[in-house]
């Protein structure tokens, strides 16, 4: 196993009140067949028994490190891991989710054949039920991984960027070029949305990515809907993803940035209609204004007649405009007219 100082790969997980998790996300690493990284378990203030355990697994294994600062939010923990890593490579894992026992082997293969600043691979999504490692995860013989490029460009558009497969607007089970990085850190004003902006932001600077078609990242949501959607976290996301297409749209990337405008009217009827489900009264309220103000943007008025139609419909009917909604992506996925490849 290759050990030469530089070719390091610095695993960075946050951790915040995740004892039920921690372990299993852990002992994935430990398992590793590529063995020379190193596990910086940051402990953002946990309040149970998170910190111990992370105390435990860092005596047992001097590969880890524990690093325990003041709870300041994940996008301060994960820019403390960034400056106390020390590997080429930087790989983000949340706390709550596991990985297959090959990935950091295999999106370090992808890195040095193709030279990319990030690698991803697919992602296994929970359904809830499953709390332990996929049964048809199995080593699997590395000529049968199977992976592609996308260039900057390609890979920062929408429809691309926010593909629920890999899932590029989220940091979980990216392995970053350390040195690609340059200044950009993830923004501590965002609790929500932080790892999207953060990664965009290095897409926007030309970054390239390398996609492993293996399903090799468990991603667990542990936290109910209701408490992924108040305020707070819409104000988060709706800012983050009106930068982006702001963005966009200073760049001309006009096609880019209707469809992001299309993403965030889809999120906004959403908003609404948890609002509406759970009593929210704050955000009906915010959801409400954010309608107002999107009908006066420029981006608002170049989408099509029927993108137009379907957000009225969703602000009306919102369990229609899902079917309907629903019905179209179903016959793109049979069409593969939504198919990278």
């Amino acid at each position: 196993m290759e050990s030469a100082k530089g070719k390091k790969i610095s695993v960075i997980i946050p951790v915040y009140n995740k004892e039920n998790y921690i372990c299993d996300c852990v002992k994935s690493v430990l398992e590793q067949t590529y063995a020379d990284f190193e596990l910086l378990l940051i402990d953002d203030g946990s309040e149970d028994n998170s910190g111990e355990i992370c105390k435990k697994f860092s005596g047992d294994d001097k590969r880890i490190r524990y690093i325990r600062q003041k709870h300041r939010g994940v996008s301060s923990a994960r820019n403390a891991g960034i400056e106390k890593a020390e590997g080429k490579y930087l790989f983000f894992l949340d706390c709550d989710d596991m990985i297959h026992p090959q990935l950091l082997e295999a999106l370090y293969k992808l890195q040095e054949e193709n030279h990319t600043a990030i690698a991803v691979s697919g992602m296994y999504p929970a359904d809830g039920k499953r709390e332990n490692k996929p049964a048809e995860w199995r080593k699997t013989d590395k000529t049968k991984w199977e992976g592609y490029c996308l260039d900057s460009a390609g890979a920062r558009s929408p429809m691309v960027f926010t593909r629920n497969d890999i899932k590029l607007d989220a940091i979980g089970g990216k392995m970053i070029l350390r040195e690609s990085l340059k200044t950009i850190r993830f923004d501590e004003k965002f609790s929500y949305g932080e790892d999207t902006l953060f990664l965009y932001r290095m897409l926007a600077q030309g970054a390239d990515v390398s996609v492993l078609m293996q399903k090799w990242y468990y991603y667990r949501n542990s936290k109910k809907k209701k408490d992924l959607y108040f305020v707070k976290a819409c104000t988060d996301r709706y800012e983050v993803k009106r930068y982006i297409c702001g963005n966009e749209i200073k760049e001309n990337n006009i096609s880019n940035a209707v469809d992001l405008e299309g993403i965030i009217l889809s999120e906004i009827m959403l908003w609404r209609h948890i609002g509406r489900k759970y009593g929210d009264r704050l955000l009906t309220d915010y959801v409400k204004h954010l309608i107002s103000e999107e009908k006066k943007l420029w981006i608002f008025s170049r989408l099509q007649w029927y993108e137009k139609i379907m957000f009225y419909l969703g602000c009306k009917n919102y369990l229609l405009y899902r079917l309907i909604f629903n019905t179209a992506q179903w016959y793109r996925d049979i069409t593969g007219s939504g198919d990278l490849k």
